[in-house]
């Protein structure tokens, strides 16, 4: 059987085209229902961290709703905060996925399986507002089927930031 963190690590490379193999991958660790990573892309290191949503519905029936929220350091390309959303069904073409934590509603642009926010403003709000919150929903229209709604859980997200920002060298 294999470990739900290089299960994680691994869906989410082959999501992001990485051509790496999971096991390039360090895995910095486990902090409630978030975990980090690192691993290096060419000579630059890349740190992430991610949760699989705890609640999923809608969709297509008998099909995957497994669904990733990522926030992802690029060092080397002075990118910081990216996050981005993997939906392993796929979004309507031309959608938005509504990100919702707290009072906080935000809008992210659609790509195949992933979502992104619009610009690097839009996702240091984001993680701000993931800093302060208890849990992020989810609203997107996938591909086939009933729109998806997912919750996911926000115990551990500061302290696995704080991992990933500490692998990669961000300073807040």
């Amino acid at each position: 059987m294999i470990a739900r963190p290089l299960v994680i690590a691994a869906a989410l490379l082959v999501s992001t085209g990485t051509a790496f193999a999971a096991d390039t991958t360090k895995r910095l660790g486990k902090f409630g229902e978030w975990e980090s990573f690192a691993y290096t892309e060419g000579s630059a290191k890349v740190c992430y961290l991610a949760a699989t949503a705890g609640k999923v519905t809608g969709g297509e029936k008998g099909k995957p709703t497994t669904t990733y929220l990522i926030v992802t350091h690029r060092p080397g390309a002075k990118g910081m905060d990216e996050v981005s959303i993997n939906g392993v069904y796929g979004f309507r073409k031309e959608s938005k996925v509504e990100l919702q934590v707290g009072a906080m509603k935000h809008s992210l642009f659609t790509k195949g399986d992933r979502a992104w926010a619009d610009d690097a403003k839009a996702d240091k709000a984001i993680v701000a507002s993931l800093q302060k919150g208890k849990e992020a929903t989810l609203r997107a229209n996938p591909a086939k089927g009933a729109d998806i709604a997912a919750a996911f859980p926000l115990s551990g997200f500061s302290d696995a930031l704080s991992a990933a920002d500490k692998a990669c060298g961000v300073k807040r």
